[in-house]
């Protein structure tokens, strides 16, 4: 189709391009947005820590100390934890939640001279399994 023809088409079928028109404009707002994910959630992570707001995002199946690493976090630095999907994300989601948590994480081992993440893994890991040794459970 040549663009006299493409031209006559667009003027003859007002209606029809411009739907057609905002239907391609919706995709590349998708797109963009997609695209843009990991960029969005560095300057979420710097937004977060310049108010004071520390924390950390996850998906996928939690293992089963999360809730005393949550706890863990949250005493002893003041850091959040927010889980974000189970177990099937997009790969935009994957993106941003890194993005997010590497800026994040950097952030607490900053401020903390450490990182407490692992601190508190170890500690919330060896927890649950003195509990589960001990026939407490989880």
């Amino acid at each position: 189709m040549g663009a006299l023809a493409l031209g006559t088409f667009v003027r003859s079928h007002k209606k029809l391009s411009a739907i057609i028109g905002l239907i391609a404009l919706a995709i590349a707002l998708v797109e963009a947005w997609s695209v843009a994910a990991p960029l969005r959630g560095q300057i979420a992570a710097r937004s977060d820590e310049r108010h004071g707001n520390y924390k950390i995002l996850s998906y996928g199946l939690p293992p089963s100390w999360l809730p005393e690493y949550t706890r863990l976090l949250r005493e002893r630095y003041g850091v959040g934890l927010r889980h974000v999907a189970g177990c099937i994300v997009s790969k935009a989601l994957v993106s941003y939640v890194d993005s997010y948590d590497e800026v994040s994480a950097a952030a607490v081992v900053r401020k903390f001279g450490r990182d407490v993440f692992k601190e508190c893994e170890e500690d919330a890991r060896r927890g649950f399994e003195r509990r589960v040794a001990n026939g407490s459970g989880g």
